[in-house]
């Protein structure tokens, strides 16, 4: 099989899964005929629709599939991460220790999609809101600026995450 066509089906099953999985969260049902309807309309859409989801330059020889356990863990360190600063937001707000501010952080992720889920899970944590994201640059909303030094900001707003996805997108 050539290189071609492995990306190609490649790019096809992650459609698929993807929109197999909105489909159940639209959904949320296990009822076989809906599963074979949204697996149905899901196939025909991902045979369609493969070349416009995964931007080409964000094809990898390897593929995204053999990744896949390292997305997993990385959705579990998320949800950690929601978790504790959920707990932390509750305190600040409560005590009414915050000091706000804005500030600029850079990533190392060279992949769109990479610096684009970071971006997410920066603003999926409780009380940072990624604003912008030029190139490498990230503008981050914080809720408790502890320090104006952008290289002890980003390891704290970044946490986990960059180091976890660069290793999912190389």
């Amino acid at each position: 099989m050539k290189i071609g066509q492995l990306e190609k089906i490649n790019s096809i099953i992650i459609t698929f899964i993807f929109l197999m999985l909105l489909w159940y969260l639209f959904t949320f049902s296990l009822d076989p005929f809906s599963l074979l309807l949204g697996g149905a309309f899901s196939l025909v859409i991902a045979l369609a629709t493969y070349d416009l989801f995964i931007e080409k330059e964000e094809k990898v020889q390897r593929g995204i599939l053999p990744r896949f356990e390292l997305f997993i863990f990385y959705l579990l360190i998320l949800l950690w991460e929601i978790y504790l600063g959920s707990f932390n937001v509750v305190y600040r707000v409560i005590t009414m220790k915050i000091n706000p501010g804005i500030i600029k952080i850079k990533t190392k992720l060279g992949s769109k999609l990479g610096r684009a889920l970071l971006a997410n899970s920066i603003t999926l944590t409780p009380g940072t809101v990624a604003i912008d994201l030029k190139d490498d640059e990230l503008f981050v909303h914080w809720l408790v600026m502890d320090t104006s030094d952008s290289n002890q900001a980003a390891k704290q707003i970044k946490g986990n995450f960059e180091a976890q996805l660069g290793r999912i997108f190389y």
